[in-house]
């Protein structure tokens, strides 16, 4: 009787765990922090189309922690190269925007004048509040297409 009892409320609690979506509470909502446009003050990159792709699931529960929902993201696609993405996001165009680079401005994932793949990384600090921004290129291999993702942190430190 006992075990009955015991499997039934195992039974009711997975029920509601499943029906309150705690799980994805937990490991953290695939949509939490995305935007529905690029930022007016990050220049566009000509002909990219804004993509729904979901950050996998490690990245995510990183970004949570590291954040504190103090970030947001979004996501595009071009069929132009990721060295044509990494050249479009220069150190002057940022500049021009209000984004300092850091010391390399855009770093390849190789030494090569052909790159698949970048971070950028910027700052802004505006009256008060300070602003981190990733530009993320990835050459999708399956493809000829290459992702572009932005995300935007709060840095501002609160005391």
């Amino acid at each position: 009787m006992r075990t009955s009892a015991s499997l039934l409320a195992i039974v009711l609690m997975l029920g509601v765990v499943v029906s309150c979506k705690l799980s994805e509470r937990l490991m953290g909502d695939k949509n939490a922090g995305t935007v529905s446009a690029l930022w007016p003050d990050v220049p566009a990159f000509a002909g990219a189309t804004k993509t729904d792709m979901d950050i996998p699931l490690g990245a995510r529960l990183l970004i949570r922690t590291m954040s504190q929902g103090k970030l947001s993201f979004i996501s595009y696609r071009t069929n132009k190269t990721a060295q044509e993405v990494k050249d479009f996001y220069s150190k002057d165009r940022m500049k021009a925007a209000g984004w300092n680079a850091d010391q390399k401005g855009c770093s390849g994932d190789t030494e090569d004048t052909k790159n698949h793949g970048a971070v950028c990384l910027y700052e802004r600090k505006d009256g008060g509040k300070d602003e981190g921004l990733a530009i993320i290129v990835a050459q999708d291999e399956k493809l000829p297409d290459t992702n572009i993702f932005y995300a935007r942190i709060d840095l501002t430190d609160k005391k």
